[in-house]
């Protein structure tokens, strides 16, 4: 990277619809909601939200007309936690469906390694918690 990019800015997230959204985000996974707005354009009312959990912000937009999208060449989002296991269960607590019942290891990746596992945001979205060791 060059010294002009100084880091990720935010992640854009269409959604289905906005409220559901900030719902999922902010009572599963411990987002704030910093800021939203909406834009007035041809098609109908554009509402946005940008939410925020410790540094890692996501930007929610809810066009007029939502058209379902599949994993396109963003496959996902990952969030990085401290303790993986920990993070999981709470999130299985709190109604979280993981794609799988156990979180994946593989320790050739990174210094000493990193573990993941994969679940579905309300509008399909591809997240993802993620530990690295």
């Amino acid at each position: 990277m060059g010294k002009n990019i100084l880091g990720l800015a935010h992640i854009g997230v269409f959604v289905k619809d906005i409220e559901v959204s900030k719902k999922f985000y902010c009572d599963k996974l411990d987002f704030e909601v910093t800021h939203e707005t909406s834009v007035q354009e041809s098609g109908g009312l554009t509402k946005i939200a940008f939410i925020e959990a410790d540094g890692c912000i996501i930007e929610l937009v809810q066009f007029p007309n939502y058209e379902k999208k599949t994993d396109g060449p963003v496959d996902h989002i990952a969030f990085k936690v401290k303790d993986i296991e920990e993070t999981a269960a709470r999130l299985r607590a709190k109604g979280i469906q993981f794609e799988t019942e156990e979180i994946a290891h593989a320790p050739h990746f990174f210094t000493k390694g990193d573990k993941w596992i994969l679940f579905r945001g309300p509008d399909g979205e591809h997240l993802e918690i993620n530990e690295i060791l």
